[in-house]
Order: structure tokens, then C-alpha cells, then sequence
């Protein structure tokens, strides 16, 4: 080891308010973001003994200058929408005189935007360019740029440092079970970072970091971030029959959720096994109802039968159901934002995230678009043009202004207080089965006595206190003050309803509650605001 190396500063930059952050229901729940930097945390296990590490998320506390003055080598790892606080917390430590190392999806995808933003940029994935980097510095010497084209073996990923977090902050923890995508969606990047061919963890070595979660005393949601975790159903499959036995042993200690694809509904077995492993929600790239949209864009998982009819068939299995959705397909028609609206209320999703279609550097997407001359800019907007509402980089078929105002009225209607919540009974009507009063009766009691369990357990360890319970009680209690009336009134009928309908649901009445308000006011605050002045600006 280079002693003039030693100390390295983890440091991940903020993310602007999006539907993602979940900033308006965060202090609801007492926490301040929702997932931390797995990147980061599994570099850090990558590197050879004698290093040091700290973790700074900008999320959810401030670079010091302590930090600074304590670090040698201060790596940053971030997605396209952390960018604008990338380069703004890169310039701090650089004019502090720090080796600055940037990571991750974004700097991967625009390399050449952070070279004058950075000293070293280590790409693709950390199995390889990041033990090559180390490698360099603990001879004294770094190359500008280090990436590769080869997939690593994720067998052979240690498991992360979990130890490097403060617990408190984060409303759920992450994993990562598989890498890679078998199928070719033309707007996704996927493919493109982490191939076709999806790379898994093995049974053995994911029950081992659950079990390094389990040891650091969290208890609750745990989100395996794979892309598409039903990618290899094979191995997934395999997992799943583990875990829900590791699940047993261990008295649930979590809960957990993840991504797929929407061919979900067509696996029986595959539902059933989510289910029984404790997985609560799956949330899908459903993206259009328009079978040409889907074809255009090579989305043929999602063509076969009724997509409604799958949301039922998923829901009915006992899974809580999330999706994103896109506007501005080539064979988009002016009729595309009812069909959304339509297509949204009919499968039932109250959190149904959607915007225009955008061209991702290295997609077949931003290729087609570039070729075409329909490519407008290169990702280097502002931060509010890269993220906010309505930003497109491609000249679509469907006229702008049309483009901004559907997507205005879409997000206006589905995220009414009253449309939402009916979206949710809705949801909750399809979860009936087995619709027997004794197993409805057995998954209440079962959700209920695991929170209590985990509440004692977090009091007997003494990572909560009666202090930071009301703490955290009159918190909520100013913060609920603030709903709008509409929005409380309609919360009230949400919970009478679940509470008399569908009782095995009660658990998630906060949940809807306080992230629909989140959805509500991310909305109506950034959204609308963002879209009117766009349109202002046509």
C-alpha cells in the first residue's frame, strides 16, 4: 500500500427532488433517503487490507472539511441525475487538493463530460477497473481513465460493507442478486453496461451478505436492485427457495422487493416462490399500452395477451405492483395520454412513475436518433432541463407542445388524491387469493407481530430510545399537518375502506398514505410547475 494513499473518502452526491427520491415522505418515516450507494460500499470491500474508508452521502449529511482534511483520495460514484452536485462537490475537493476519482453510470455513460471535472475515472464495472486502479496507486501512479469491455464473474464479488453506513438514515437497504438483461429494449442501457447474458450471485453468497445485514441489526425492507431479477428465472428460481427457508430461521427479520419484467405474470411457480420469500412489490418497465409503441421500440416482452390481465394475474399472486411508463414513441398518436390514464386505472397502480422518451448515451435509442439528426442535445442540459418535467433529448413525431401537454394532464389526473387511492383499493381487491378469512387474518398478524418484533429489537439494542420516538412522532405530526384538505380527506377514506374491506392490507395504509402524499406533492410543487414553464417557453 502507498501510505500517501491510504485514506480514501466515499462521497455520493445529492439527487435533486424526483419521484425516485421520495424527498416529501422521507421525513414521514424518520429517514433521510431511501436506499444507500451499494457502488460504493462494494469498492470498499474489493480493497486490499490498509486502506481506510469513510462514507459521506450527501443525501443525508454535508461534506465537512474534516472529511477533507482526513481523506488522500476522494472516489465519487453517481447516476445522470446526481450530476449538476457531482461536479460541484468535485470541485471542492480538487481545490482542496484532492485525487479525485469519479464511478459509476453516469461517468460511464459520459466520459468525456468529466474529464475536466475529475483526476481518474474508473468505468464499467469495479471487479476489474477499480482492482486496476488500486493496483496503479499503490505503485504511485494512475491513469486518467480506466474500463474495460469484459463482464466479471459476480460469484466473486465480496459482499459489501455494510458497516461503513449509518443505519438510520436509509428507509431500506440494497442488494444485488444479478447483473445484465436478455432482452433488447431499444431506449434501455442496460444491455449496453452490463450485457445480455444476466450474471448471478450464487444462493450461498447472497443468504451471506443478508446474513451481514441481519448482524448489523436492521430489520425491515431490503430492494434487490437488479435491473431485471427474473432475468435467469433458473437461478432465480434457486435463490428463492433458499431464501424463504434462510426467511424461516431467521424469524423474518426482512422484506424485501425488486424489478422485473412483465412476463412475471406468466410463471406461476416464479410468483409463487416471490411470494413465500417475502416480497411484498415488484415494479415493471410496463412503459406504453400502444402494441405499436411496444413493437417500435422491441419491447416484446410486454406483447403477449392483456397487459391488464398480467397486472391481475401479478397482484392476484399477492404482489404489490409499481411501474414506469413513457410518452413520445414514434407511433405515439394524440390519443396516448388517455390510454395511459386508462391503462393506469385499469391495472390498478397507484405509483405509476412517467415521462418523455429520452435517448441514453450508448442506446440503440441515441444511435437511431443521432443518425436521424433528431438528436437535440447530448445530456448536457442544466439540472433542471436534464431532470425536470417533460425533457426530452430527440425531436419527437408527436408535436412538442402536444408532447408537454398531454404529459401535463396525465400527471395531473393520476395523481388527484381520489384517483390515486382508487387505484390502490383497487389494487388491494385483487389480493384476495387465497381469499379465505383465516389466511387474510394470518398475513395481518404476520406483518403486524414482525414490526413489533423489530421495533423491540431496535429498543433492546438501543438504536431507538423514547426520546427519538416522539422525536420522530411530532415530526410526522407537523409534517401531516401540512397535507392539503383534499388530500387528508381522501387518506380518511382510503383507511376506512382498507380497514373494512380488505383487513390483510392494513399494514400498508401508512405506506400509501405517506408516499402517495410524496408522489402528490413532487407533482404539483415540481412537476406542473416544470411542465407550465415549458410550455410558457414554447
Amino acid at each position: 500500500m502507498n501510505d500517501n494513499y491510504k485514506n480514501i473518502l466515499l462521497v455520493y452526491p445529492r439527487f435533486p427532488p424526483t419521484y425516485w427520491g421520495s424527498q416529501y415522505y422521507l421525513p414521514l418515516i424518520g429517514k433521510k433517503a431511501a436506499m444507500p450507494p451499494l457502488g460504493l460500499i462494494t469498492i470498499a470491500a474489493m480493497t486490499p487490507e490498509g486502506y481506510q474508508f469513510r462514507l459521506v452521502d450527501l443525501n443525508c449529511e454535508d461534506l465537512e472539511d474534516a472529511d477533507l482534511e482526513w481523506a488522500d483520495v476522494v472516489c465519487l460514484s453517481a447516476m445522470l441525475t446526481q450530476k449538476s452536485s457531482l461536479f460541484r462537490v468535485a470541485a471542492r475537493c480538487r481545490a482542496a487538493g484532492k485525487l479525485v476519482v469519479f464511478g459509476g453510470p453516469y461517468p460511464t455513460a459520459c466520459s468525456e463530460e468529466c474529464v475536466p471535472h475529475c483526476d481518474v475515472q474508473v468505468l464499467n464495472e469495479g471487479e476489474i477497473t477499480w482492482r486496476e486502479f488500486i493496483e496503479d496507486l499503490e505503485r504511485g501512479s494512475y491513469k486518467p481513465v480506466y474500463t474495460t469491455h469484459d463482464k466479471p464473474d459476480v460469484t466473486k464479488t465480496p459482499v459489501p460493507r455494510f458497516d461503513l453506513l449509518n443505519l438510520d438514515y436509509y428507509a431500506m437497504l440494497v442488494v444485488q442478486f444479478s447483473r445484465g438483461c436478455p432482452y433488447l429494449c431499444e431506449f434501455c442501457d442496460i444491455t449496453v453496461m452490463f450485457g445480455r447474458r444476466p450474471r448471478t450471485k450464487t444462493p450461498a453468497q447472497m443468504l451471506t451478505e443478508l446474513d451481514a445485514i441481519y448482524e448489523t441489526g436492521f430489520r425491515g425492507v431490503i430492494f434487490i436492485v437488479d435491473d431485471n431479477f427474473i432475468g435467469n428465472k433458473k437461478e432465480a428460481k434457486r435463490f428463492l427457495v433458499e431464501l424463504a427457508a434462510w426467511n424461516k430461521r431467521r424469524k423474518h427479520p426482512f422484506f424485501f422487493g425488486t424489478e422485473v419484467t412483465v412476463n412475471l405474470a406468466d410463471d406461476a411457480e416464479l410468483m409463487d416462490l416471490l411470494v413465500k420469500a417475502n416480497f411484498i412489490w415488484v415494479f415493471m418497465g410496463i412503459e406504453t399500452p400502444s402494441i405499436e409503441s411496444l413493437k417500435e421500440t422491441r419491447k416484446f416482452q410486454n406483447m403477449k395477451g392483456s397487459l391488464v390481465d398480467r397486472m391481475k394475474a401479478i397482484q392476484g399472486a399477492g404482489l404489490l405492483t409499481y411501474g414506469s411508463f413513457i410518452v413520445g414513441f414514434d407511433s405515439d398518436t394524440a390519443d396516448i395520454f388517455n390510454r395511459q390514464i386508462e391503462f393506469i386505472t385499469d391495472a390498478a397502480i397507484p405509483n405509476a412513475m412517467i415521462g418523455p422518451l429520452v435517448a441514453l448515451p450508448g442506446t440503440p435509442l441515441y444511435t437511431r436518433m443521432k443518425q436521424s439528426g433528431r438528436l437535440i442535445e447530448d445530456m448536457t442540459g442544466d439540472e433542471e432541463r436534464t431532470l425536470g418535467s417533460g425533457y426530452t433529448n430527440i425531436v419527437t413525431v408527436i408535436p412538442r407542445k402536444q408532447l408537454l401537454e398531454g404529459h401535463l394532464r396525465v400527471i395531473r389526473t393520476l395523481y388527484d388524491p381520489d384517483a390515486y387511492f382508487s387505484r390502490a383499493i383497487e389494487m388491494f381487491s385483487r389480493m384476495g387469493h387465497p381469499a379465505a378469512l383465516g389466511e387474510r387474518v394470518r398475513r395481518l398478524f404476520f406483518l403486524l407481530a414482525s414490526g413489533v418484533r423489530n421495533l423491540i429489537s431496535k429498543w433492546m439494542s438501543g438504536q431507538i430510545t423514547l426520546a427519538s420516538i416522539r422525536s420522530q412522532y411530532r415530526q410526522q405530526q407537523s409534517v401531516m399537518a401540512t397535507f392539503p384538505e383534499h388530500y387528508k380527506q381522501a387518506s380518511r377514506v382510503f383507511t376506512r375502506r382498507v380497514m373494512r374491506e380488505y383487513p390483510d392490507q392494513i399494514p400498508f395504509i401508512m405506506h400509501y398514505i405517506t408516499l402517495g402524499y410524496h408522489y402528490h406533492m413532487f407533482t404539483f410543487d415540481h412537476a406542473v410547475p416544470g411542465l407550465t414553464k415549458l410550455l410558457q417557453e414554447e
